[in-house]
């Protein structure tokens, strides 16, 4: 299968609040993800960089 998306080494931070560092992604045409977390962990501003 074709990747969709991928991205590699994401990081990103506010201030010295690092919400996630490193994150490797790769969908492929099919597949389902689900984003769990609390509050403040980052899912909104992960889905808004991979949407550009």
């Amino acid at each position: 299968m074709s990747n969709l998306l991928s991205c590699r080494d994401l990081t990103k931070a506010f201030g010295a609040q690092t919400l996630f560092s490193s994150v490797d992604l790769v969908l492929a045409k099919g597949d389902r993800v689900g984003l769990i977390g609390p509050n403040g962990s980052g899912k909104s501003t992960l889905l808004k960089i991979l949407a550009g």
